[in-house]
């Protein structure tokens, strides 16, 4: 190899070392469920990022805050936005004319540094109140690994349907169903109950807690009287439908 084109090699091999991409990526966490990172390309100049936004119904709409910004998950570097194709910046929307009408659209920033493994993609930050208060949902996405991708839910999905049931009278499938069946519900109820039970009789133990309710329970009849029952009704009242309940069994 020539000695210039052995310099220029080694001058510009560090960046075709870090150029790299990856096809849907794995994230940690998303705020935005309408959109979803197809690729993220590290490329000699730029970090690229392909989204896919889903516009659910006609008449909505998705725009871009020039503001977006790349953050390094575990260090303070930060890649700023350089352009964008495909979406409107704020104050610019697109508009939806059809239900589930899909968009794809590209955002460039500066270039990652080398050995970033994980990103977080920030169209606008916000506390999790905020998100909670408000109706808008921003690209953000957190924890977007550059080395992992997504699993392949459809192939799961597929592979599952076709996986025939196996045939009734299989030695280890009913292995399987007699010697794992299911829970005795009636038993795990009566077990609440008497557990309950136990703490109804230890709570009327207490020789405090009967004077309370032997208080409550003459505040009550007495109040009735005094709204205009008889004492007759005001007696059956207390007797048949007590403030305190003394039966955890009921409802």
């Amino acid at each position: 190899m020539k000695p210039k084109f052995l310099f220029l090699f080694i001058c510009l091999y560090p960046s075709l070392l870090f150029c790299q991409n990856i096809t849907r990526p794995a994230i940690g966490y998303s705020e935005d469920h309408n959109t979803t990172i197809k690729k993220v390309e590290v490329t000699a100049s730029n970090t690229v990022v392909t989204f896919v936004h889903t516009l659910r119904a006609k008449g909505a709409w998705v725009q871009l805050n020039k503001s977006m910004y790349l953050q390094d998950s575990h260090g303070e570097d930060r890649f700023n936005y350089v352009r964008s194709e495909g979406i409107p910046l704020r104050p610019e929307k697109f508009t939806a004319d059809k239900d589930f009408e899909e968009v794809e659209f590209k955002v460039y920033f500066e270039k990652l540094k080398p050995g970033i493994k994980e990103i977080n993609i920030i169209e606008r930050a916000r506390s999790f109140t905020e998100q909670s208060s408000s109706n808008i949902s921003y690209i953000n996405f957190f924890n977007v690994n550059l080395y992992k991708s997504a699993p392949d839910i459809k192939k799961v999905e597929t592979s599952v349907i076709l996986t025939p049931p196996p045939p009734f009278g299989d030695t280890n499938t009913d292995s399987l169903i007699f010697n794992n069946p299911m829970p005795d519900f009636g038993a795990m109820m009566g077990s609440m109950y008497s557990n309950l039970l136990d703490l109804q009789i230890k709570t009327y133990s207490n020789p405090e807690t009967l004077d309370k309710l032997a208080q409550i329970t003459r505040n009550y009849y007495n109040a009735l009287v005094k709204a205009g029952f008889s004492q007759d009704s005001a007696l059956k009242i207390i007797t048949s439908k007590p403030l305190i309940s003394t039966d955890f069994g009921k409802q």
